[in-house]
């Protein structure tokens, strides 16, 4: 074993307050809150996008959502009394187990550790990197628990932000156009000519009071913004170099008066109108178990990474998206 390697498990374990190489496992801790916070701050470090939303500690593995109780406007008048808006949980979250886990050749880090420098950087974004794309892909994709994960597009993990507004508004989803079963863009006789019609149309469906807020992003798949031939926006500050995979991509022009984002791992023919902070994800406090640890008989090490998450649209009404699969590009 070289000495980068152990250098990296000895800071980690330094890190977590537990005791390193205890037989086979290297590594191997329940996170404290303090723990499970700085590593939720270092993996927020690898994505722009994840920094933007909300991704907060919960007590419990189900409970009230933190941010949707109020619904609405705050201020008016009544004749004999205040005029108060009220705080009403109308919705509830459900964590559920998500566990990530690498297995990485020892030739590999011997490999890495050879490069002399980096190594815990180099290390790291062959698994923190993904850890956070499987996050990201769970939370745009999502649309089933199941009790034995088999989807490759990590569908049956959690119910993703766009299956959440299905579920619970599907009034705030555009599912077809003049034809039945399908939405048409980008020709003269198609439901939406451009991304601009489409992002004025996905805005007005917002209810009145939250059309006009300044706060609101177009987020758009990537096969549409290249149908469009969007321009591109670089945006390198707060990014790590060579770490792009989990940022979003940020376009030159507004649609429908929004700025316009394409996230990571969302659909390619997708749209969504709503906020940053209106999307979040919950990690339940305690739930996070950090772990690497020697496999002799694949002679490898395994990185792992378990919690309990619940995806969160804190206002489902401050949402509205198109079926991505009923997507189709008219002739021009």
């Amino acid at each position: 074993m070289k000495k980068a390697f152990e250098n990296f498990i000895e800071k980690n374990a330094e890190k977590y307050r537990v005791e390193a190489f205890k037989g086979e496992r290297m590594l191997s801790s329940w996170l404290t809150e303090d723990a499970q916070k700085e590593y939720m701050k270092e993996l927020s470090g690898r994505s722009n996008f994840l920094r933007e939303i909300n991704w907060l500690t919960v007590a419990e593995p189900s409970g009230k959502t933190l941010f949707g109780a109020l619904d609405g406007t705050t201020t008016g008048r009544q004749k004999d009394e205040r005029h108060r808006s009220r705080l009403i949980h109308r919705d509830q979250y459900q964590t559920q187990e998500a566990d990530s886990g690498v297995f990485i050749p020892w030739q590999l880090i011997d490999e890495l550790t050879s490069l002399q420098e980096n190594f815990e950087e180099n290390y790291t974004a062959l698994t923190e990197s993904q850890f956070v794309l499987d996050m990201l892909q769970i939370g745009w994709n999502g649309e089933s628990v199941a009790q034995n994960t088999q989807a490759d597009d990590l569908s049956d993990v959690n119910i993703g932000w766009p299956a959440q507004l299905k579920q619970k508004k599907p009034e705030h989803i555009i599912t077809q156009g003049k034809k039945a079963g399908r939405i048409s863009l980008f020709a003269e006789n198609a439901d939406y000519k451009n991304l601009n019609e489409l992002a004025a149309a996905l805005r007005q469906k917002l209810p009145a009071h939250y059309q006009n807020r300044n706060d609101l992003v177009f987020f758009v798949g990537s096969e549409l913004a290249a149908k469009e031939d969007a321009i591109y926006v670089n945006t390198i500050e707060n990014q790590r170099p060579g770490d792009t995979a989990a940022n979003s991509h940020y376009l030159a022009n507004y649609y429908g008066g929004m700025p316009a984002v394409i996230p990571p791992c969302f659909p390619p023919k997708g749209a969504v109108v709503t906020t940053f902070r209106n999307l979040s994800i919950y990690t339940q406090r305690g739930s996070v178990y950090r772990a690497i640890y020697d496999d002799e008989d694949k002679v490898g090490v395994i990185n792992s990474f378990r919690r309990n998450d619940a995806y969160v649209v804190e206002k489902v009404d401050l949402m509205t998206a198109i079926e991505p699969k009923n997507v189709v590009f008219s002739e021009k």
